[in-house]
This record gives structure tokens, C-alpha cells and sequence, in this order.
């Protein structure tokens, strides 16, 4: 040809550069095997509690994929919608595999009264409901001493009653002074 190039090649004064372009259908690669794990199962152990108690909340996690996973889970523990708790494991599972993912958590935020927290594991959801801890109230009353008056060497009764108002049992100690 007149203009210099020949079967793809150009030529240049002085060099030969060659470019070759190369027109294939390339077939779609093999989709590569994935895992596919998903989460099932939500327990909540207790689902009624008091502060300072602990909580168990586990889910199962299943590779339904073709290949080995790891996979993230995240546990929040919210109230009104707002995280208060945010907990995190890895669990790496074989195809067809399935494994208990296990929290604990203990709720010691103040409470003065029941308070209900909802749990949120990837979408699976619960609630537990949190009461103050429990404790004694004690309340002495109804002082009575028989007789109201006494010579030296008599005996006389002192009485009182204990009453606990509080909820939890406990032990109160009662002293007596005598001026």
C-alpha cells in the first residue's frame, strides 16, 4: 500500500513499530462459588431480668454456600432506637455448616423502673425487659415498753415491729439504747 502499512503494521521513518490488534469473543468467566450464610433462631435467656443480671442471646448461623464464609454479627442493644450496647463476632463456617453465635450481656444502666430494651442481631429481633434491682426497706414502728414505768432490778419489755417494705428479702439489726 502507498501509505506505508502493511497487515497491521505502521511503519515509521527510521523504526518499525508494529501494533497488532486482536479482535476475540471472550467467554463469561465461571461465576465463582460463594458463601451464603444467614442467621436464624433468636433466644433471649432471660427475657425478663434485673440490672446487674446477666443476659445469654445467641443466634445459629448456616453456610447455605458452596464454599467457606466468615461472616460479621452484630448484636445492638437499643432502647427507644437508640444503640446502647453494640457487641461483635466472626464466626467462619464450612459449606452446609451451622454454629451457635453466643452474646452475654449485662445490663447496668440505672433503671428505676422496668425498662424494655430491644435486641437486634442482623435484622432478628427481640426485647428484654429490665427491672431495678431488688432490695430491703426496712421500716420500724410501734415502739411499745410494758411497763410504761419500773424501780431499779424490775423487768420491762421492749418492743418493736420490723416491717420490710422494700422487694427482696434481707436482715435488719435493731438496737436498743436506754438512757
Amino acid at each position: 500500500m502507498a501509505d506505508g502499512k502493511k497487515a497491521g503494521m505502521v511503519v515509521g521513518i527510521g523504526a518499525a513499530i508494529a501494533t497488532l490488534f486482536v479482535a476475540m469473543k471472550a467467554k463469561a468467566a465461571p461465576a465463582i462459588p460463594a458463601a451464603d450464610i444467614e442467621l436464624y433462631g433468636l433466644s433471649i435467656d432471660p427475657n425478663v431480668t434485673y440490672r446487674n443480671e446477666s443476659v445469654d442471646i445467641s443466634v445459629f448461623a448456616r453456610n447455605n454456600g458452596e464454599i467457606q464464609g466468615s461472616y460479621e454479627v452484630i448484636c445492638n442493644i437499643l432502647i427507644s432506637g437508640e444503640v446502647m450496647k453494640n457487641m461483635k463476632k466472626t464466626v467462619t463456617l464450612q459449606p452446609g455448616e451451622s454454629k451457635p453465635v453466643a452474646f452475654s450481656w449485662k445490663p447496668t444502666d440505672a433503671v428505676t423502673q422496668p425498662t424494655s430494651y430491644q435486641v437486634s442481631v442482623d435484622g432478628l429481633t427481640g426485647s428484654v425487659i429490665v427491672y431495678p434491682t431488688p432490695q430491703a426497706a426496712f421500716q420500724v414502728s410501734n415502739l411499745v415498753i410494758d411497763p410504761a414505768e419500773v424501780y431499779v432490778g424490775e423487768t420491762v419489755n421492749i418492743m418493736v415491729t420490723v416491717t420490710n417494705t422494700g422487694n427482696a428479702p434481707g436482715t435488719r439489726e435493731v438496737q436498743c439504747i436506754i438512757d
